[in-house]
């Protein structure tokens, strides 16, 4: 990053950074665009150690003024949608349930929840709780040593133990790491499993080996091994010192199988969290996907009526005044100047984001919206470019990659065009897939109306044959919504048991993202799992193969017969077409994990090492009959 140097970055530089992030980003806001402006600022200050000087740093302001003014920018703000009980009940509902979004490993999706549902418990801004985008590559997130657990004797009936949980929230803005911060506890949710997060911590707990205690082994210890003395009102839950900096909240990585792990370390980016938070608000028919500032918002509304100095502890809030750009008016004003009662349940729906929504919405092109996009002459030209350009350096270096290790002008100007080919085009797509949803909320109301007129009211069946039936039962079973005050304990217990016993079980069943809507679960039979936690090494024993399995129909993926904590569903897809596996095979990105010593086969029980992709290949064809 040469260019951030003290003697190398002028106005001149930087005003050349902003119009390129102009170009190659969809600015439609002024306010988005000097958040960027601010966030390039602390980008800088960490990575030079050193604020910008008093000069180029006003100079800097002016030149964000000046380009939002030649560039047109709308004034206003994008609003977040309101957001309550109701819809994270259902946004949780969803992800679990019917979602058929690709997640790498089904803990994502988990990760995805309970960052929902503690902002919505919290106020916490997104930033506290995993890496923020201003403060990116720092690796600071919650982490285990943030959190402490205990079994507690419950207030009113001393003969019941509830979990109880506080977190300690180090990284509020303008603060992180400063001062004493803030704590905030958790309590079991049983009525409704699926907005607990302290189920949650105990399935990461789990998955990352965190409790300290060497006889917490499966998630029914957490309750038979915890009573509670009579002379203490709780039994603390603790966690490894060794990992008290790890990260609760990761992201993924490859490990040198090329199979997807999660890191052990570095904490998931708020960047890659709100990609699948807007893919799946708008799987989940929401008409605005908004940011994860709309769960802040919604539980800031519910805070409205505390005093102003509660409200800045709770917020993280330097002053009273920033309180109201998270609020809209709530209140039934109408009703209070007639006399009447509010009509809360009328006026709740009218400030929720659910009213709008529809789970029919358009949520991706149809296959002649993508051809016509091909079809716009700038993007017909730069692809031509590209063509006439990567024709020439074949013809004169016989291969790509013979012309970057020369370092020929013409290959940085062939990636330049593939790079604003992948760029144009996707703006064009996502221009194209906001004009279709715009058109389906604008008309839902006529499309409604004339279908009742006819007498034909619209229906609509969600398509949910590609859920895992593991992922149905845990929703059934954690989205109860149930009165708890009449069951018992055990009934609880158990529940909470066989929840978690399921959250493990899934993050075993994992689908790669080229198969997780080519699988059709409703035509297989397969039967939920008993209650236990399975052990992946008697799994392996279980399903070994002979070292000379061959294949019967030549079109089954290698990488997935291999993979132990793929679902079994896909150790036995077998493609329609070679083409098809060709395809899928070629995402695995083979050519990456052949190291020195080798690659050992991926079909079960065959001990063949191979040290390129040609002998892999070679070898698959010869012993297996699978031909790539």
């Amino acid at each position: 990053m040469h260019w951030i140097r003290a003697e190398n970055l002028t106005l001149k530089v930087i005003e050349g950074f902003f119009r390129w992030y102009h170009d190659t980003h969809n600015l439609h806001y002024e306010s988005g665009f000097l958040t960027m402006t601010r966030y390039w600022r602390l980008w800088v200050r960490e990575e030079r150690d050193d604020p910008l000087p008093p000069e180029l740093s006003r100079k800097v302001t002016k030149l964000a003024s000046g380009l939002s003014k030649e560039w047109n920018l709308d004034k206003g703000a994008k609003e977040q949608p309101p957001i309550n009980i109701d819809d994270l009940l259902f946004t949780t509902w969803h992800l679990l349930a019917a979602c058929d979004l690709a997640f790498p490993t089904f803990r994502i999706l988990l990760q995805l929840n309970t960052l929902r549902k503690m902002m919505c418990s919290t106020t916490a801004r997104p930033g506290t709780l995993i890496e923020s985008n201003a403060h990116e590559n720092v690796g600071d997130a919650l982490k285990w040593k943030d959190v402490a657990l205990f079994m507690v004797k419950h207030p009113e009936n001393p003969n019941r133990r509830e979990l109880l949980m506080r977190v300690r929230h180090r990284l509020m803005k303008r603060r992180r790491n400063k001062g004493v911060p803030p704590y905030y506890t958790y309590t079991e949710r049983n009525d409704s499993l699926g907005l607990c997060v302290i189920q949650d911590i105990l399935t990461y707990a789990f998955l990352d080996d965190a409790f300290d205690s060497p006889y917490i082994k499966t998630p029914r210890d957490i309750w038979s091994l915890t009573d509670i003395p009579d002379h203490r009102l709780s039994t603390p839950i603790h966690f490894k010192k060794s990992i008290g900096e790890v990260c609760i909240l990761r992201r993924t990585m490859y490990d040198n199988a090329r199979g997807v792990i999660m890191n052990p370390i570095q904490p998931w980016k708020c960047k890659q969290a709100e990609k699948f938070e807007k893919a799946a608000s708008a799987l989940a028919g929401f008409k605005d996907e908004g940011s994860f500032y709309k769960y802040r918002k919604g539980a800031a509304a519910e805070v409205r009526h505390l005093d102003e100095y509660s409200r800045n502890i709770v917020m993280g809030h330097e002053n009273g005044k920033t309180f109201a750009k998270y609020v809209s008016v709530r209140d039934d004003v109408q009703s209070a100047f007639m006399g009447t009662p509010a009509r809360k349940a009328l006026l709740d729906l009218s400030c929720n984001a659910s009213l709008t929504r529809d789970v029919s919405a358009p949520t991706d092109l149809n296959e002649a919206q993508k051809q016509g996009i091909e079809l716009d002459p700038n993007l017909a030209r730069l692809k031509e470019a590209t063509r006439l350009l990567r024709r020439a350096l074949i013809k004169e270096f016989g291969q790509l990659e013979k012309a970057r290790k020369l370092g020929d002008r013409r290959y940085r100007e062939l990636r330049t065009f593939q790079e604003a080919i992948r760029t144009y085009r996707k703006r064009l797509l996502n221009a194209a897939m906001k004009r279709t949803r715009d058109h389906f909320f604008e008309n839902v109301g006529n499309r409604i109306i004339e279908a009742n007129h006819h007498g034909k009211p619209i229906t609509f069946t969600p398509d949910l044959s590609h859920i895992q039936p593991e992922r149905k039962d845990l929703a059934d079973l954690e989205f109860k919504n149930r009165d708890t005050d009449n069951l018992h304990p055990q009934t609880l217990i158990e529940d909470r048991i066989r929840s978690l016993e399921l959250r493990l079980r899934l993050e075993n069943l994992r689908i790669p993202q080229g198969l997780h809507r080519k699988i059709d679960f409703s035509k297989l039979e397969r039967k939920i799992a008993d209650s236990k936690v399975f052990d992946a090494k008697e799994e392996e024993e279980e399903e070994v193969m002979p070292t000379f399995w061959e294949s019967k129909s030549g079109l089954e993926c290698p990488i997935c017969l291999g993979r132990s904590t793929a679902d079994p569903a896909v150790r036995e897809y077998t493609f329609a077409r070679k083409d098809s596996l060709a395809r899928h095979f070629k995402g695995h990105q083979l050519p990456n994990s052949f190291g020195e010593r080798g690659r050992q086969c991926d079909i079960p029980g065959c001990k063949e090492v191979l040290f390129t992709l040609m002998q892999y290949k070679l070898h698959l064809a010869d012993c297996h009959h699978i031909v790539l």
